[in-house]
């Protein structure tokens, strides 16, 4: 039979010993502290102060660019379509033909008007030899004069008969021209509507074309903010893909919002820029008020571990990390939703070695 013998009660109290530090090395130190047995290190760097600034209330609304001007190149006469010389997307020059129209019709047209003139001409000559005929007649007491006068009722009708058929047959000259559209600008097809065949009846837009020049961009506010908008109002407008804004200024209003979605149309004059191009995408920030807002310079805001953030100065020097949640972006500034609060110093940029409880040396304030 083996015999247990206890540990002697010194050996309970080591075993006790060694347990409990095994237990405290398990645990972190307190965020809120430095590691005791991290040496510190100290830092050249700049700071800043978490501020409340007054911005503007900025309303920001996507929108197209498009022409100052749009035309619509419609037919003056009625024919089938021959040629359409340009599709959409190509850019047209002043003079450049676009359409050319069946002229058969109008040729017809031109002969038939041209014998009307023969006719009215032949008419003419014949009513003026009876008046002067029927004159020598009335001089002799041949005649009466009445049948003198409605010779020359028939005179004045013939005048009148060849002024329309010679009128006719100059427009259906000036028709002849219209066979063949030209270009009055330089555009940009934006639309083709009609293909060679179809026929092209008077007025019925075949083309439409964009106007290469002064841009505008359309908007369209819902009426809570429309009200806030006046003629003549300069805002930014940012262009997909370019960070620098141009200026543009509020053309007109269209008071009368759509039935659908209740919105109501903005045109915003644009500056003179080769790189605009209708049909581009843009933003209008639409200025609509101040608000007082605690704000944080973007330099401050750095990530450790995963979380967004800024490095807080005591008033030793001593930094410590504070997560900051973030709101709308001003320039240089972001907004604090929560974190320090207003008059605390931050550090600008700082650095990747940076950890909680360094100590930050020659502060001095950003820019100085």
């Amino acid at each position: 039979m083996v015999r247990r013998t206890p540990f002697p009660g010194t050996c309970y109290g080591c075993i006790a010993a060694v347990m409990s530090l095994m237990i405290t090395g398990c645990h972190d130190n307190p965020p809120d502290q430095a590691d005791p047995f991290r040496v510190t290190n100290a830092h050249n760097v700049h700071l800043a102060q978490v501020e409340e600034h007054d911005f503007p209330t900025i309303y920001s609304v996507p929108g197209t660019i498009v022409p100052s001007n749009r035309l619509q190149i419609a037919s003056r006469v009625s024919g089938y379509i021959e040629n359409i010389y340009v599709d959409e997307g190509d850019l047209v020059e002043p003079g450049a033909i676009l359409v050319e129209i069946d002229n058969a019709q109008v040729e017809a047209s031109i002969k038939s008007a041209q014998a009307g003139v023969v006719s009215a001409q032949a008419e003419l000559e014949e009513a003026q030899d009876d008046v002067s005929r029927y004159r020598k007649l009335v001089r002799s007491k041949t005649i009466t004069e009445d049948e003198l006068r409605k010779a020359i009722v028939r005179q004045t009708s013939a005048q009148a008969s060849l002024a329309k058929a010679q009128a006719e047959l100059k427009l259906n000259h000036q028709n002849q021209q219209y066979t063949h559209i030209t270009s009055p600008v330089r555009a940009q097809v934006r639309e083709r509507l009609q293909d060679p065949g179809d026929l092209a009846g008077t007025g019925n837009p075949i083309l439409r074309l964009d106007v290469l020049g002064p841009m505008e961009l359309e908007v369209y506010l819902p009426s809570t903010r429309v009200g806030n908008v006046v003629v003549g109002q300069d805002l930014d407008v940012y262009i997909q893909s370019v960070n620098t804004p141009l200026t543009g200024n509020v053309k007109s209003i269209v008071w009368a919002a759509d039935k659908v979605t209740r919105r109501s149309k903005v045109r915003i004059d644009l500056p003179d820029n080769q790189s605009l191009a209708p049909g581009q995408f843009a933003r209008a920030d639409i200025v609509l008020g101040q608000e007082s807002l605690t704000v944080i310079p973007r330099e401050a805001i750095t990530e450790r571990a995963g979380i967004e953030g800024a490095f807080i100065v005591d008033e030793g020097g001593t930094v410590r990390f504070r997560s900051v949640r973030l709101g709308k972006e001003h320039k240089d500034y972001r907004e604090v939703l929560a974190g320090p609060e207003a008059g605390a110093h931050v550090v600008l940029n700082p650095p990747v070695l940076m950890h909680e409880g360094d100590h930050v040396t020659q502060a001095s304030p950003h820019g100085s």
